[in-house]
């Protein structure tokens, strides 16, 4: 909203300018709607209504008094103008009351939202305005008879009228009054009316209109059934700012339509009891699209967060042993440094290996950050073999201190290929230290083993011209159901484990245009493949 305009709420900013425009809208709109009555002097549209209901919703019950003015005024203008004076009070006062307690519902025990962004408050809207139309209705033919405004065998079917016609009127305008009064709502308005397919929508709702009452008289109520379709399509499309703006349209353009071309007051009211059927549809379509698009946002929003939180997990997962090497070799370097005779090699090599930690640690950190944010990769030539060998050398003291064999194995001929390698030291050292962990536990479960574990790295290329790696392990293999489940997240077989190992070494692998799979089988056997010119994705 620009600064020079004034907020819609701000009219009601003052005592004089409230009263002023309401009872202006109030009059204005009971005198344009008083067409095609019908005998007790009853029309097929009374907007008015909205008008109080809103009111009385946003500004209290105090503006009632100001109501009852209207009503009274309302009543006594229209024709026909033999109505008594007593009729004109008690009529009066029983619209200010339904007004009232409509409002009353509205706001209290069936309160609404003037973001009417719930089926909650659109079926709520729909209930309370049947029912309380239906009994008006009742006792405002029923005072008019007992007047002698009318026959009694017309009773029935004046109560009907008014319940169509004060019906279609709030479904029809009190969605769209009250949303005008929301901040949210007046945006999505304003986007709406700068959008070309809105405007597109209008005039396809006009065509319709015109294209039905082209029809022979005795077809239009067969033909009113196009009018469904640009509802359902300004409802499908701006939820329902779309549908209360578009049952608006076509109200006027109707009722436009049928002043100029001399309806019949009954079959008016065969038209607008089709509305309500209309407005009832509209409504329903244009909130339960609301709710869908804010179920998607929050499904949205959950997806992100749950990045953040696998994001933030692989970061703590992969920093935990280069932070605990850091830990030894600080203390080793302090301990070197109270010593009596101060050993400079080896507190320089200390020191160095502190420094390399603590930069391997950023590294993780910073790539493993911007994979999880969009996924990218920083690929440079490095020798599948090379990155092996190092996160092979590392592991090294780990695989011994558990009594297991930790070799690597390479073709003499592979070339270098493209690849981020400091992700892809994550993956294999995830790989590696799952294997020993396996083969640990296989070789603690034996009774009497039979020689030590085993973990073997081999690399080479396959027939399909990929670069394939292999980590076996002489653990106890993986089951034929679990080949996929391992690498889903948050599933894991580790007491301790965080479950996320794998999930991010396959997503790692696979933004290389690789794949990572597991194969089942007595001892375990995880393969990894790599195009050679990090190109072609590899299937395994």
């Amino acid at each position: 909203m620009g600064q020079g305009m004034l907020p819609l709420a701000g009219l009601w900013r003052h005592a004089g300018a409230r009263v002023a425009v309401f009872f202006l809208a109030y009059v204005v709109l009971d005198k344009l709607t008083y067409v095609f009555p019908a005998r007790f002097g009853i029309t097929p549209f009374n907007p008015e209504a909205a008008i109080a209901v809103a009111l009385l919703i946003i500004c209290g019950k105090r503006f009632i008094p100001l109501l009852l003015l209207a009503a009274l005024w309302g009543e006594y203008s229209l024709p026909p103008t033999q109505r008594p004076w007593s009729a004109i009070v008690f009529n009066g006062a029983l619209l200010t009351a339904s007004y009232a307690l409509m409002a009353h519902l509205l706001s209290g025990r069936f309160r609404v939202s003037l973001d009417m962004d719930t089926r909650r408050d659109v079926l709520r809207l729909m209930a309370v305005t049947l029912s309380c139309m239906l009994l008006c209705g009742i006792v405002y033919v029923g005072l008019l008879v007992a007047h002698g405004v009318g026959g009694e065998a017309r009773y029935f079917n004046g109560a009907r009228r008014f319940f169509i016609g004060y019906s279609v009127g709030m479904l029809v305008a009190a969605p769209l009054v009250l949303m005008l009064f929301s901040a949210k709502r007046r945006v999505r308005f304003a986007q709406m009316l700068h959008s070309r397919e809105a405007w597109l929508q209008a005039a396809v709702m006009l065509a319709c209109i015109g294209w039905v009452f082209l029809q022979d008289t005795q077809e239009h109520v067969r033909f009113f059934y196009v009018l469904f379709m640009p509802v359902i399509w300004s409802a499908a499309r701006f939820g329902m700012v779309g549908a209360s703006s578009a049952l608006a349209l076509i109200q006027s353009g109707v009722y436009g339509v049928m002043y100029f071309t001399g309806y019949q007051p009954q079959s008016v009211f065969e038209l607008q009891l089709l509305l309500i059927a209309l407005a009832i549809t509209g409504l329903l379509l244009g909130v339960t699209i609301d709710e869908q698009q804010r179920a998607a946002a929050d499904f949205r929003e959950s997806l992100r967060l749950a990045a953040a939180g696998e994001m933030a997990a692989a970061i703590t997962h992969e920093i935990n042993q280069p932070l605990t090497a850091m830990s030894g070799y600080a203390t080793a370097g302090q301990l070197l440094a109270a010593a009596p005779v101060l050993d400079r090699a080896c507190l320089d090599d200390a020191m160095g290996r502190l420094v390399e930690e603590s930069r391997r640690t950023a590294a993780v950190v910073r790539r493993l950050r911007d994979f999880f944010r969009s996924g990218a990769t920083r690929l440079e030539r490095h020798a599948l073999a090379d990155i092996a060998a190092r996160v092979t050398a590392a592991l090294q003291p780990r695989a011994q201190a558990a009594g297991i064999s930790l070799t690597c194995t390479a073709q003499d001929t592979l070339a270098p290929v493209l690849v981020d390698d400091v992700q892809l030291e994550v993956v294999l050292r995830n790989l590696l230290m799952n294997a020993l962990d396996s083969a640990a536990a296989a070789q603690a479960g034996t009774a009497a083993a039979s020689g030590k574990g085993s973990v073997t790295v081999s690399l080479a290329v396959n027939k399909a011209g990929m670069q394939q790696m292999e980590v076996r392990d002489s653990g106890a293999g993986i089951g034929a159901a679990d080949v996929e489940r391992i690498f889903e997240a948050f599933v894991t077989t580790k007491t301790n484990g965080m479950g996320i190992g794998l999930a991010i070494c396959r997503a790692i692998v696979e933004a290389h245009g690789g794949a990572l799979w597991a194969v089942p089988g007595t001892g375990g056997l995880l393969c990894l493949t790599l195009p050679q010119d990090g190109l072609a994705p590899a299937s395994p």
